[in-house]
């Protein structure tokens, strides 16, 4: 009798055992896929953080790249706006201004400075002011010229040989301008001429002093940037 309690004494005993142990390796590999999982989230959360790291090195250096673009095309506006207002200093400031907008340098001339009224030739004040703008832009043989025609909003006189309009005003105005730049020497390869009739006026006002204004030629020059875009490798 004793001897049979004991056996199964004994046997419960190793049942218990062995279900431990069976609980504590279930636990185990419970825990062991816990940490591989963890192990794997870690690896991806760090992959995930080198690259974000990696964008926001590049876009940095694109950053920085572009803001040395721009440092370089900024010096070259301004050189080029140098050149100009030192060649063209003796004339009156009403008649004649050069500045820097959108990337280019606007050389805007007054129509009293280069036309009688209603007329297409340059008078000898307006030959000299394109003369020594031209010699500028020899020295520049990279900066593509633009020829605009404005006028005021005022009908042309009727019965005027050639012209029915503003636009044939402003366009002539603009062609006989560049007609003068080629002669001059300017490749005819990088001049544009273009009328805009009065659609692009410069002030609104219907006074006299805001429509002699408005009745101007813009020389619009654009510096060649593709250089400096290549060499930083920076598509334009």
């Amino acid at each position: 009798m004793k001897s049979n309690f004991f056996k199964a004494s004994l046997a419960l005993v190793m049942c218990s055992t062995m279900m431990a142990s069976c609980v504590s390796s279930k636990k185990y590999e419970d825990l062991q896929a816990s940490k591989e999982a963890q192990e794997r989230e870690l690896q991806a959360s760090k992959a995930k953080v080198d690259e974000l790291s990696n964008s926001l090195k590049e876009r940095e250096q694109k950053l920085a790249d572009l803001e040395r673009a721009m440092n370089e095309q900024n010096k070259i506006l301004d050189n080029l706006r140098n050149e100009v207002n030192t060649a063209l200093k003796g004339f009156n400031e009403s008649d004649l201004s050069v500045s820097v907008k959108d990337g280019k340098v606007y050389v805007s001339m007054s129509d009293k400075l280069l036309f009688a009224t209603g007329s297409t030739k340059v008078n000898s004040g307006g030959k000299k002011a394109i003369d020594q703008l031209v010699d500028v832009l020899k020295k520049n043989q990279q900066v593509g010229v633009m020829v605009e025609g404005h006028t005021d909003d005022v009908s042309v006189m009727s019965g005027m040989r050639y012209l029915t309009d503003n636009w044939d005003l402003s366009v002539l105005r603009a062609t006989e301008i560049t007609r003068l730049m080629t002669e001059k020497g300017l490749s005819p390869d990088r001049v544009t001429p273009a009328g805009r009739s009065y659609y692009m006026p410069v002030d609104a006002g219907r006074t006299a002093e805001a429509k002699a204004k408005n009745r101007r030629t813009e020389i619009i020059l654009t510096p060649d940037f593709s250089e400096i875009y290549k060499i930083l490798g920076i598509k334009a």
